[in-house]
């Protein structure tokens, strides 16, 4: 018998991984999430029922395998540019995801509160928070992401970002548990049925109000320009051809070629993908560099057009400048130098700016905490043309076009920080620009959920987005979520886009992940409620 309920325990976590990732995208089934977290409370809930056959490492146990089966099935991807990093991403968000149903099922056994349930959504949004904001930073699978196949759903992020559509998600499942509960206990009494009517009635509330909302919510329209963007994807192979010695002057000739295809006098804005200029550059000799001067002959046709490129970049340090945590040892003659995976502004002008990647990807471009863990930095994967922890700096750099246009210069995996991105948008960018190479993960659903991410930044601050990549999908997106332009993958292509800028500041743009603080905030209250109960029923079994 008891065999028989694990194998049911299983079955439930297992159906609840599936669910959530059906509902991820790029499939288009969103509405599964709304209920996809149902057969794990379940779980919980039987667990919770028979404490003496089943403890909390039980419910460990199980919502682990959920969270395996969601990450394994939605991320797997990640094993095309590092099986160990696709190994470590998968283990680690699958126990982190855990964390948050053990502490309610802590809180809720100690606490034996009626809106115990409410502990959950708390420690959730506070787990993904968390998640957003510390060196290990994976919020590829943040809850609020799935709505990227339907921003005509979200319009409302601009004020709440995706931490809003967790929070909903969350209260609809909570809403449909109670719901499945409530038929399947059978009370078929007066009372009963009226509390069915009543949680039927709220759950038709939850799921159509944020969406009424969102429909309501009038179009917006960002301010048209006379000018043009013109957005190159060059489709050079990550793998054997881009990092190869010798080959950056024939990708540069496939760049300098496809962009002469489109640009005209109305040009303002040439965007080339990550890493385009992909021979590591010394940022401080880049006026002397014979592939810069090849560029900027170009650039001399139109007095007015600016690019912004992606860089594979050094620096050395000054003899009295103070060394970052990522700097190396030059061996010739022991200086030290940071490698960036940066952004480059390049017009025809002795004038350049570059921005360095600040949100890297852990296990890839830096070693996590390297103030602690630099004796094995070395371990960081290369793939971007340097091995070993990258620089970063700590303050976005906005690029100014013109006078009308100034660009957020985001690089690949910053694409997915909502927040950090509204940092560029408080220092005065009105248009997104995303560079990334999306090659590595090959033709999987990887690139596609990364470009569908950038939907939600363009709601999040009402700012066109302009994507070049390497390959995979180049776009633009305007500020309701909508794909104007795009290119297909593996194909090498230009695209050319009227810009258009968008100078309101959102709300979310001001207050950023409020509800991710509001959450982290109450989870301390909580779980020091739950020492405190933990103690005192301590105190009470010793006396």
């Amino acid at each position: 018998m008891e065999k028989t309920k694990r194998i049911y325990l299983v079955l439930l976590s297992i159906l609840s991984g599936l669910l959530l990732w059906l509902s991820w995208p790029p499939f288009k089934m969103s509405f599964l999430v709304f209920f996809a977290f149902v057969p794990i409370l379940f779980v919980e809930e039987l667990i919770s029922k028979e404490k003496n056959r089943f403890g909390a490492s039980t419910l460990l146990y199980n919502t682990f395998i959920a969270f395996f089966v969601w990450n394994l099935i939605t991320t797997y991807w990640i094993y095309n540019a590092s099986f160990i990093g696709a190994v470590m991403a998968v283990l680690i968000n699958s126990l982190l995801m855990s964390f948050p149903f053990l502490l309610y099922h802590k809180l809720k056994t100690v606490s034996k509160s009626k809106v115990s349930l409410v502990f959950l959504i708390t420690f959730w949004i506070a787990y993904e928070f968390l998640h957003l904001n510390w060196d290990l930073a994976w919020p590829w699978l943040t809850l609020g992401n799935v709505f990227a196949a339907h921003p005509n759903w979200v319009q409302w992020y601009e004020f709440t970002g995706v931490f809003g559509g967790s929070l909903w998600i969350w209260l609809t499942n909570l809403v449909v548990f109670s719901i499945v509960k409530r038929i399947l206990e059978s009370h078929k009494t007066a009372l009963a049925s009226m509390r069915l009517f009543i949680r039927f009635g709220q759950l038709l509330a939850i799921l159509l109000i944020p969406i009424l909302i969102s429909i309501a919510i009038p179009r917006f329209e960002n301010t048209k320009t006379t000018h043009n963007t013109v957005i190159v994807q060059p489709n050079i192979d990550p793998y054997h051809d881009k990092f190869m010695q010798g080959a950056f002057s024939k990708q540069l000739d496939i760049l300098l070629e496809l962009s002469e295809q489109q640009i005209d006098s109305n040009t303002r804005l040439l965007v080339w993908p990550e890493t385009a200029l992909s021979i590591p550059f010394d940022e401080k000799t880049l006026n002397y560099n014979a592939h810069i001067a090849r560029i900027r002959k170009m650039l001399e046709k139109y007095p007015d057009l600016k690019l912004i490129s992606g860089l594979d970049s050094y620096r050395f340090f000054e003899k009295d400048e103070e060394i970052s945590a990522t700097a190396r040892v030059y061996r010739l003659d022991s200086s030290y130098y940071d490698s960036y995976n940066a952004a480059l502004l390049l017009d025809h002008t002795p004038t350049y700016k570059v921005y360095h990647k600040s949100r890297l990807v852990p296990g890839v471009e830096k070693m996590p905490y390297p103030k602690f863990f630099k004796f094995i930095e070395k371990l960081a994967l290369d793939l971007g043309g340097t091995s070993g922890s990258l620089g970063k700096q700590e303050e976005p750099s906005v690029f100014k076009i013109n006078q009308q246009i100034t660009a957020a210069p985001i690089i690949c995996y910053e694409s997915i920080f909502g927040d950090y991105v509204g940092r560029f948008v408080l220092k005065g960018a009105n248009l997104i620009v995303v560079i990334t190479n999306d090659g590595w993960w090959k033709n999987t659903p990887g690139y596609k959920q990364h470009y569908l991410y950038a939907r939600l930044r363009a709601i999040e601050f009402r700012k066109d987005v302009v994507r070049s990549a390497n390959t995979g999908v180049s776009c633009y997106i305007n500020s309701n979520g909508e794909i104007i332009q795009q290119s297909k993958w593996w194909e090498a292509t230009v695209i050319k886009q009227p810009i258009e800028i968008g100078e309101k500041v959102t709300f979310y743009a001001k207050m950023g992940d409020y509800i991710g603080r509001i959450a982290a905030f109450l989870s301390v209250i909580l779980i020091l409620i739950l020492i405190s109960k933990s103690l005192r029923k301590k105190d009470i079994l010793n006396s």
